[in-house]
């Protein structure tokens, strides 16, 4: 399509020629259709990866649930941690980074702990060097929660 156009301004009164170019035919534009084409297909490869990687981790074992799972909490409270830091800088507090990190490595021991001796017990109970964490594993944990308060008070020497 083009249309012949005589501007009244324009030196010797010359006709320019102005094309009118189809949308569908812009190479940069890509239609509603196509977008909506590209992000269905997009969520359908995820949708069946992620319940492939499911099961393939049930079927693996316990262990391996045990891994995704730690995993899944680690970075989901990296994020955490990350959207938090801002006021914590702003208000000038030292070591609440490490903090928050401590509480969350002394709770999932505390947590997992006797899961942990539960399902390794053939293990833990025979080392030497484990079965103290696998016979006092509530005091071990109630030591570690008391340290982590006393950390947080301030009262703790500074290095």
């Amino acid at each position: 399509m083009s249309e012949t156009v005589s501007e009244a301004g324009s030196p010797n009164g010359d006709v320019q020629k102005i094309e009118k170019i189809p949308e569908e035919a812009h190479p940069g534009q890509v239609s509603e259709y196509e977008k909506k084409k590209a992000n269905f297909i997009t969520r359908a490869i995820w949708t069946f990866v992620m319940v492939g990687g499911f099961f393939a981790a049930m079927f693996a074992g316990h262990l391996y649930v045990l891994a995704i799972v730690t995993a899944v909490q680690i970075i989901s409270f990296k994020e955490v941690i990350a959207i938090a830091q801002v006021p914590t800088k702003q208000k000038n507090l030292p070591l609440t980074r490490s903090l928050n990190w401590y509480f969350l490595v002394m709770t999932m021991y505390y947590l997992y702990g006797e899961s942990v001796i539960y399902y390794f017990k053939h293990i833990l109970l025979v080392d030497k060097v484990l079965l103290p964490l696998a016979t006092h594993h509530r005091f071990i944990s109630f030591v570690l929660y008391v340290l982590g308060w006393y950390e947080l008070s301030g009262d703790a020497p500074t290095c």
